[in-house]
């Protein structure tokens, strides 16, 4: 039996089994958010347009009973409404409804958390998303969820995942979408060590998380990752920084891979909220046998929206992999409820690539990105992100300049 019906059916015994002994108390939320966004040139650097809205409604239910254990499910649905798509028609048809949470949740079983079902994993933690944050990278941003099975123990988490290709649960005006390039399992210890304070009042925070994920990508690779995330806060400054180490077969042959980061965070002042300095390296398929890096379940716009989306004539959409990147970044506060982040990114790639948009170099570009934010209230927010990309000369030589721009309002019910 697939991994995924056996956590389905666990969750619906347990859920009949709670149900006939406990009154449940039910909470509804929903979410809807509308989206502008406008892409110049972003998958292939050539002259081609795009400006479109996208529609995203959500609607959940959760069942408490009796703080013993709680059952949440939840809908949603995002359309797409194209004003200009490179000359092609701008048709509004509604999209998918599709089942984006249904799980269970036990806080306390002999000292063990379980959740069990269709759940979003928090990437903040999980090391910053590094590893962990999209589990259906194929759909963008209408759903990230893992269809999983999580044990916690104290600071010890124990993980099993089955994302399949296409959604096996009943799905509302069907179209098959895809949802990963291949099935794709995984299982998981994670364990999180965590110090506050010392004597003398220096330090705040010191922060530890080694991991290891064995992850299979069906007909594709076998992956063994061991990695830890750290952080060190003392003084108003704080390091972050992450190492993981990749073993893996591909088409047979076993191949090594290695990717991290490290940054400095230095808060100045109540306008500027803090600057950080930051390099990240991902290695690429060399010709001593080494394999690029398998960013796992972070194939997401990690960095930038401009970059993932290039990635797709590289490695795959989202598929971070033979990159080193230096950063400098900064974060505003120039008034009440409002927020400014803004990066210069200078990128670089281990290794060229072949194929009709890459040129001869290693240099990949520049890249400024910013982010005006602002709350109405707690349950209504907007934003405005804005990207705009230099090609170096790993990419042909006439590449056209990207930019990507987004506007969104949300609102919870």
């Amino acid at each position: 039996m697939k991994f995924q019906k056996i956590i389905f059916s666990l969750a619906g015994l347990c859920i009949f089994s709670i149900s006939s002994s406990f009154a449940a108390q039910l909470a509804f939320d929903g979410q809807t958010r509308l989206r502008y966004e406008y892409l110049g040139n972003n998958s292939a650097l050539t002259d081609e347009r795009a400006s479109y809205f996208r529609f995203r409604f959500s609607g959940g239910v959760k069942a408490d009973f009796s703080g013993f254990a709680s059952l949440y499910g939840k809908l949603t649905t995002e359309s797409r409404s194209y004003i200009y798509n490179s000359g092609r028609d701008a048709v509004y048809n509604a999209d998918e409804a599709v089942i984006d949470n249904f799980f269970i949740f036990l806080p306390d079983i002999k000292g063990f958390e379980i959740k069990a079902g269709r759940f979003d994993l928090n990437p903040q933690e999980y090391g910053e998303g590094f590893l962990f944050a999209d589990g259906t990278p194929l759909d963008g941003s209408r759903t990230s969820y893992f269809n999983a099975l999580r044990l916690r123990y104290n600071n010890i988490e124990f993980l099993g995942i089955y994302n399949t290709k296409q959604d096996e649960l009943p799905v509302i005006n069907n179209r098959d979408k895809l949802l990963n390039s291949s099935t794709e399992t995984a299982a998981v210890i994670y364990a999180r060590f965590k110090k506050e304070g010392d004597d003398y009042g220096k330090i705040s925070e010191i922060s530890f998380e080694p991991y290891y994920i064995y992850k299979e990508e069906a007909d594709i690779a076998d992956i063994n990752t061991l990695g830890t995330y750290f952080k060190y806060a003392f003084n108003k400054f704080a390091l972050r920084a992450q190492a993981a180490f990749q073993t893996g077969k591909y088409g047979g042959k076993t191949k090594n891979a290695f990717g991290g980061y490290i940054f400095g965070d230095l808060p100045i002042a109540d306008f500027i909220k803090s600057l950080s300095f930051g390099y990240i390296y991902l290695s690429g398929a060399d010709e001593n046998g080494g394999a690029s890096w398998n960013p796992l379940f972070s194939r997401y716009p990690w960095q930038s929206e401009i970059m993932a989306t290039l990635y797709g004539a590289e490695s795959g959409a989202g598929y971070w992999t033979n990159l080193q990147l230096l950063k400098a970044s900064a974060a505003f506060a120039p008034f009440n409820k409002t927020a400014i982040e803004a990066s210069y990114n200078y990128l670089l790639a281990n290794n060229t690539v072949s194929g009709d948009i890459f040129g001869s170099g290693k240099e990949r570009g520049h890249l400024a990105v910013c982010r005006i934010s602002y709350a109405f209230s707690k349950e209504i927010k907007t934003y405005i992100h804005g990207e705009y990309f230099i090609p170096g000369n790993f990419y042909k030589e006439n590449a056209k300049n990207a930019s990507f721009l987004r506007l969104e309002i949300s609102a919870k019910i």
